[in-house]
């Protein structure tokens, strides 16, 4: 596990540049938008982007991105940002990095990857669990004691503890981000739960534990995130 005081910030001075939009590009996700103030964006809060999306910031614009695999939390101010596997290049613009604990397990990249254009596999996804091996043993660890759930889908979210008896917590969650922090739910340091989202006939499931040092509240959103 990684300590929750490992943090690393980076300033990076770079110019500036014109108004916002995203460029899709083919793959997975490499990172989520934790935060944006850009006028007539087609991005949204807690939107995947994906190697090789550009992005452009015309001149105080800001973005946030988190990325999955490195951990790295970017505040981009200005200029023309292009997404990367475990970073963003920027260019005309500023960029503020910081290391954030989370676990990067969440993310594997697949073999011959790291260097081009980053296929990535989602631990903890599939509708059940194929691999056979102990229930309790957990897919990811959260460094923050309140989850914060980004889904595909609406339904119903069931979490409870499987290290030992306690009392389940059952919410509906849309389609997109839920904040336990924002409705006050603080699952306890060091212990071990099983996340289950019902949605229609289907059903995903993954096993997750929380650092023995997570606090609640609004913690850093890689810290704290389950992908369904």
């Amino acid at each position: 596990m990684k300590p929750m005081s490992n943090f690393l910030s980076a300033i990076v001075p770079i110019v500036a540049t014109v108004s916002l939009f995203a460029t899709p590009a083919s793959g997975e996700p490499s990172a989520i938008v934790e935060d944006l103030e850009a006028a007539g964006s087609n991005l949204s809060f807690m939107d995947y982007v994906e190697p090789g999306d550009v992005v452009r910031l015309a001149a105080g614009e800001r973005l946030i991105l988190g990325y999955f695999a490195s951990c790295m939390q970017e505040t981009i101010v200005g200029g023309t940002v292009t997404v990367g596997v475990k970073a963003s290049s920027v260019a005309g613009g500023n960029v503020r990095k910081e290391k954030v604990p989370c676990d990067a397990g969440q993310v594997e990249l697949a073999e011959g990857q790291a260097n081009n254009s980053g296929v990535v596999a989602f631990r903890g996804t599939s509708d059940v669990r194929k691999d056979g091996g102990d229930a309790a043993r957990p897919d990811l660890t959260l460094y923050g004691a309140s989850p914060l759930v980004r889904s595909t889908v609406a339904g119903v979210l069931v979490i409870d503890r499987v290290d030992r008896p306690g009392t389940p917590v059952e919410i509906a969650i849309q389609d997109g981000a839920n904040d336990m922090a924002e409705r006050d739910i603080a699952l306890e340091p060091g212990g071990v739960y099983r996340a289950r989202l019902r949605a229609g006939g289907a059903q995903r499931e993954l096993i997750f534990d929380v650092d023995a040092f997570a606090e609640p509240g609004d913690q850093p959103k890689l810290s704290r995130l389950i992908r369904f």
